[in-house]
């Protein structure tokens, strides 16, 4: 006697509908933890690039008997340009004319950084937040930038310009060094022709901030401006910590904060904390300009404004 085996039958639609439909949730489950342990790792990564450019100028002055400039006002070279060595860049940094470094007064006055326009297109990828994209399309690259009193100055080349781009900057303070006593009071380590040391930093070095992060023009929104790292001089910190981004502010792509590296080498990440506008003269606003400050002699407390 044969015996008949059972027929088969496959899914139907409706079973095929809910399986896709598990699937999908599943899928919108899963994708917000993959982008949130993303961005975390990302900001790791940022975090520990601030630390070595913080420590690259602790070595700096160790060397030199004090910090590299805010900016070079004689050839336009910025602060990372300087901290090369310091970051394994050695090779690169040997290939530019020493007299770009020369500081005035009293240093050799050398033409403005453009004689190394091919190795200002160097790629550093210590000088990038892995959470912004280098490729974004803007307006121009900025070759140099500064604090001047009130406002900034910079220069810039068309958008297709291939130098090499960074997301962070030198600590002028408030305004730099302006002549105001009230703005003057909150003066960074970095500002133009700088020649600060550790004794210059009486509010102590892990009370200051030394380098931030920055996107160099707007966001959200099409990017106007993004900086290069061999103009990439100081920024202000008197326009605070609104969540859009401009020339003027220190900003990042991380969602709620920005990282600082400290004078001392460690790194805090402090919220964005004045909506969309600056907030002036608010609570945190004060506490974030006594952050900037290296000898305001303010209240080191920050947990206001920090993550």
């Amino acid at each position: 006697m044969r015996h008949r085996s059972p027929d088969r039958r496959g899914f139907t639609l409706i079973e095929l509908l809910v399986v896709i439909a598990i699937i999908a949730i599943l899928i919108g489950l899963l994708l917000p933890a993959v982008q949130k342990i993303r961005e975390a790792a990302n900001r790791m990564k940022c975090s520990n690039n601030l630390k070595q450019i913080s420590l690259a100028a602790h070595n700096y002055e160790s060397s030199n008997g004090m910090f590299p400039p805010g900016i070079n006002m004689n050839t336009y070279v910025g602060t990372l340009a300087y901290l090369l060595p310091y970051l394994e860049q050695d090779n690169l940094y040997n290939q530019i004319n020493p007299d770009q470094f020369s500081l005035p007064p009293g240093g050799t006055t050398g033409p403005w950084w453009g004689v190394a326009y091919a190795q200002a297109q160097a790629r550093i990828s210590m000088y990038l937040c892995p959470s912004d994209s280098q490729e974004v399309p803007t307006t121009g690259v900025m070759a140099y930038y500064y604090t001047t009193p009130g406002s900034l100055a910079y220069g810039w080349f068309g958008p297709t310009t291939p130098l090499g781009r960074t997301n962070y900057a030198a600590n002028a303070g408030a305004l730099g060094k302006t002549g105001d006593a009230f703005w003057d009071q909150w003066a960074g380590p970095y500002h133009q022709n700088s020649r600060t040391t550790f004794g210059s930093i009486t509010d102590g070095t892990s009370n200051t901030i030394a380098f931030g992060e920055t996107l160099g023009g707007t966001a959200p929104g099409p990017r106007d401006f993004a900086p290069c790292w061999m103009g990439g001089g100081n920024l202000p910190t008197a326009w605070a910590l609104p969540t859009t981004s401009s020339l003027t502010n220190y900003s990042s792509k991380h969602p709620t904060v920005v990282n600082f590296g400290m004078g001392d080498g460690s790194v805090r990440t402090v919220k964005k904390f004045s909506g969309a506008t600056t907030d002036w003269y608010s609570t945190s606003w004060y506490v974030f300009q006594a952050m900037a400050g290296m000898a305001d002699g303010q209240s080191n407390d920050f947990s206001a404004i920090s993550n």
